[in-house]
Order: C-alpha cells, then sequence, then structure tokens
C-alpha cells in the first residue's frame, strides 16, 4: 500500500485520537475490593481476577471496601475507570 500526501486545497479528514478509540470500547461494570499496592489501585474481583485501575480521581474513601467499577478495559488486566461507587 502507497501513502499519498494530500493535495493542496484537498480536505483531509479528522484525525481519529485516543478517546475516539476508546468510545468505540465497551463499558463494563466489575464489583470487588479496591485495595492499594505499589501505588496503585487494584480491583480484586470476587471471582478472583485482579485489575489495575486508571483513575481521573483517587477514591481514598473507597479503599479496602467492596465497590462497584464502571469502565473500559485497556488491556486483559488494565481497566480504564469511569465511576467508583459503593457496592
Amino acid at each position: 500500500m502507497t501513502l499519498r500526501e494530500p493535495q493542496v486545497g484537498a480536505t483531509v479528514g479528522p484525525m481519529m485520537t485516543s478517546d475516539d478509540a476508546l468510545s468505540d470500547t465497551p463499558t463494563h461494570s466489575l464489583t470487588g475490593r479496591l485495595v492499594r499496592r505499589h501505588g496503585a489501585f487494584i480491583l480484586q474481583c470476587d471471582d478472583g481476577a485482579t485489575f489495575e485501575l486508571r483513575l481521573s480521581r483517587v477514591p481514598v474513601d473507597h479503599v479496602g471496601k467492596s465497590v462497584t467499577i464502571t469502565g473500559r478495559l485497556l488491556g486483559p488486566d488494565l481497566l480504564e475507570a469511569d465511576g467508583v461507587r459503593a457496592a
């Protein structure tokens, strides 16, 4: 496949950002215990699975408690959290 430069005056479509790519990723709700390990926040699910969390806000009030986290999977054990609430 050969890439071509756009012609002068040609319109180019909008660029896709990482946020655009995430908007197509399904949202999941997971329940478990929120723990802090080596500076990271971890969700220990009731079924034994663990997820490292990417958080926009630090949920210190929920550490050590049962929570439900809504977010998008970025990898097999990495979740970008949109929300954290008590379970």
